[in-house]
């Protein structure tokens, strides 16, 4: 029973944001959300990270410039990438 609680409530997480990642989009930034995982010894599990990312334009040392991705966010708690997704959200929509 509890498994399936924890299950909708991440489903629930990932739900809001793809809603929020959608309406910063429409707004004319694009930010990727992506995974990773790992295992954990001290756990004895796999652990799942989430980043959150953007193009940026960047000056190279040779004065080229050159698209990367940079990295907003990366944790193990969708929950900080919600409230982050959010907070962004509410700095966009003005």
């Amino acid at each position: 029973m509890y498994a399936e609680k924890v299950g909708e409530c991440m489903a629930n997480l990932n739900s809001i944001a793809k809603k929020l990642q959608k309406a910063i989009l429409q707004k004319g930034l694009v930010v990727k959300m992506g995974t990773s995982q790992f295992y954990s010894v001290e756990q004895n599990r796999l652990i799942t990270m989430h980043i959150l990312s953007t193009r940026v334009l960047e000056r190279k040392k040779n004065g080229e410039w050159k698209y990367y991705d940079y990295e907003i966010l990366r944790t193990a708690s969708q929950i900080e990438i919600v409230n982050c997704l959010n907070d962004i959200w509410r700095a966009v929509k003005e």
